[in-house]
């Protein structure tokens, strides 16, 4: 079995909209991360990276979510995250949770979604302030995830 898929989801161009790109591309490098897990940034693309998924011991997806909790809050979904689809709103034909639930049906792997919390996504490289200075905690959330 393949080791633990950590995927970044988002667009980095489009503020905290890219979060979960940034959140991967931050744990990647740190020296916390497991041995036993890859670090892969998926963009908006997420039916890409099937091939990726397959034979895996569990898949992590890390997501914006646009919803009342301060910016930068992490929730975590487990396998029943579909009711999270009808709260989002999504600029992709597909929205990531319907993504992923195709993805479910071609590849056996536990999944699980980490959703972080923003207040809006516009154009822009960088992070929010709100979003960026919890960063650490965020990356602390989800390194709890693969202990």
């Amino acid at each position: 079995m393949k080791p633990t898929l950590v995927i970044g989801l988002g667009n980095p161009l489009m503020g905290d909209d890219g979060v979960g790109w940034h959140v991967a591309e931050r744990l990647a490098g740190d020296p916390r991360l497991p041995e036993s897990v890859e670090v892969m940034c998926g963009g908006t693309d997420l039916l890409r990276c099937g091939g990726q998924m397959e034979g895996r011991s569990r898949v992590i997806f890390i997501d914006a979510i646009q919803d009342d909790a301060p910016p930068g809050s992490v929730l975590v979904f487990g396998e029943n995250f579909s009711e999270m689809d009808s709260r989002q709103e999504h600029a992709h034909h597909l929205s990531a949770v319907q993504a992923i639930q195709l993805l479910k049906m071609m590849v056996a792997a536990p999944v699980r979604l980490l959703g972080i919390s923003i207040s809006s996504a516009v154009t822009r490289t960088e992070l929010s302030p709100a979003v960026d200075g919890r960063m650490p905690s965020i990356l602390d959330r989800v390194l709890q995830e693969l202990i």
